[in-house]
């Protein structure tokens, strides 16, 4: 408990005054010595003697409470974590056509991703999520919303085809940072998932992230593939899922810019993780989650409650009783 004007309590030092006073007979009515007094006495035998004068310890009972109330007393509760809310979350998922390939088996890694990121929005409470899909160019899917079931019906959706193929990684930060520049969250995280190298888009990752660190978002980015990448599938009119060849007859694969990722996340105090399994990336989304709820909870508050209130409250009901008892008990007879 502490008291958050101490300084008033050095009016207490007026009450011995004050007590004084009235024992020497301040504020007390005039009397009038009558000799004769004593042929009236008779007239108070059996009854209550009327000035008692108990109403001075009412008066100095309300002081004293009305001192203490305007000391404002305050309960300090212990120092609690804040929760995790107050994050804002961009999920920025590469469409593009690399995304088919099998080696997330019995998966593609566009399947496996989408039900990783459904499992992600599914475990997540009263932070804000959006999501951005990208290929050739980028196009936001879904704004920031609490309304999980909304997106979780976008997200369904998504299929490889819907936009031109290509990886435009720097366009999709833009879009992200559009959505979360003029947020309010204590915390704004993207978290961009992606198998290949940036060869589309107007705009440079690294800008990008450059961007992101002057408006205070972190970009958490995810490599997804297997070492040596894996066999990519085309939709032919004629033959159905082909394998994509090079020309020389040999399997195509796109490969990893792991080296521009990492500097993504570095420029924007994030992180890089690799994912090479669905497994791998279950544990990848679920440790971005503990790492963001970490950093919130990392700041502390201390809840104060005041109380002084009761004090005022129990110096009205002693003023209340002081009046009803002039008026009747205490009542005084010239």
């Amino acid at each position: 408990m502490l008291w958050e004007y101490p300084w008033v309590f050095l009016a207490w030092l007026l009450l011995p005054i004050w007590l004084w006073l009235r024992w020497r007979g301040w504020g007390k009515p005039a009397v009038l010595a009558y000799p004769e007094a004593g042929s009236v006495q008779g007239a108070f035998q059996g009854g209550r003697r009327p000035g008692t004068g108990w109403t001075l310890w009412l008066r100095l009972g309300v002081m004293v409470l009305l001192l203490l109330g305007a000391a404002r007393p305050r309960w300090v509760h212990p120092e609690e974590p804040l929760r995790a809310s107050g994050l804002d979350i961009l999920l920025a998922l590469d469409m593009s056509g690399s995304m088919s390939a099998r080696d997330f088996e019995p998966l593609n890694r566009l399947q496996a991703a989408k039900t990783v990121l459904r499992e992600f929005i599914t475990a997540e409470h009263d932070n804000r999520l959006g999501l951005v899909a990208f290929a050739a160019r980028a196009y936001t899917v879904c704004p920031l919303t609490l309304d999980y079931q909304v997106l979780l019906g976008l997200l369904d959706h998504l299929e490889i085809g819907m936009t031109t193929d290509g990886t435009a990684i720097g366009m999709a930060l833009a879009a992200c940072l559009n959505r979360l520049k003029n947020s309010a969250a204590q915390s704004k995280v993207i978290i961009l998932l992606t198998d290949g190298r940036n060869n589309s888009g107007s705009l440079d990752p690294v800008t990008a992230a450059q961007m992101a660190a002057a408006l205070g978002v972190r970009i958490y980015t995810v490599g997804m593939g297997r070492p040596g990448g894996g066999a990519i599938v085309i939709k032919s009119v004629v033959h159905g899922d082909e394998v994509l060849l090079n020309p020389d007859g040999s399997v195509h694969t796109e490969a990893l810019d792991e080296t521009m990722l990492q500097k993504l996340s570095e420029l924007s105090h994030g992180r890089y993780f690799r994912a090479t399994d669905k497994n791998k990336l279950k544990a990848i989304y679920r440790e971005i989650s503990t790492l963001e709820r970490s950093r919130l909870q990392s700041k502390t508050f201390q809840r104060k409650e005041d109380f002084g209130q009761f004090f005022l409250l129990a110096a009205l009901l002693l003023l209340i009783v002081e009046w009803l008892a002039t008026l009747t008990w205490e009542k005084r007879i010239p």
